[in-house]
């Protein structure tokens, strides 16, 4: 329950997003997948994204997608790690999962997203 706490404080809806990319990314892909089907979606929408900002996202830059990572300590300490490598110039955290871009930037940033897509309903919490 702590680590989701933690989560809670820290994260930004899309209107407080200062990076018109990850702004894009809250709506075009988070915003549009569903819970049910959330890996297969969130893939297909990702590729098909990253494919119209070829002016930010380069044939080169890799992006890769990890679940779970608040799921344990130990996940948490892979996904810290990952994200402070010294390739990884953006990362995404979505609670349920994360998703590190090594890419061509300048600076390093790091989000930690809301998105209602993920909490329970007051029906699926009993």
């Amino acid at each position: 329950m702590l680590p989701y706490l933690k989560y809670r404080l820290k994260s930004q809806g899309k209107f407080r997003l200062h990076s018109p990319f990850v702004y894009d990314f809250y709506e075009e892909v988070l915003e549009q997948i569903t819970r049910e089907n959330w890996r297969e979606e969130l893939c297909n929408k990702l590729n098909a994204f990253l494919l119209s900002k070829e002016d930010v996202f380069k044939e080169n830059d890799v992006y890769i997608i990890e679940e779970d990572i608040h799921l344990t300590k130990e996940n948490e300490m892979k996904w810290n790690a990952m994200k402070n490598m010294e390739d990884v110039r953006l990362s995404i955290d979505c609670y349920h999962f994360g998703i590190i871009f090594k890419m061509e930037r300048k600076e390093k940033q790091h989000f930690v997203l809301s998105s209602r897509k993920f909490r329970k309903s007051k029906s699926q919490k009993k």
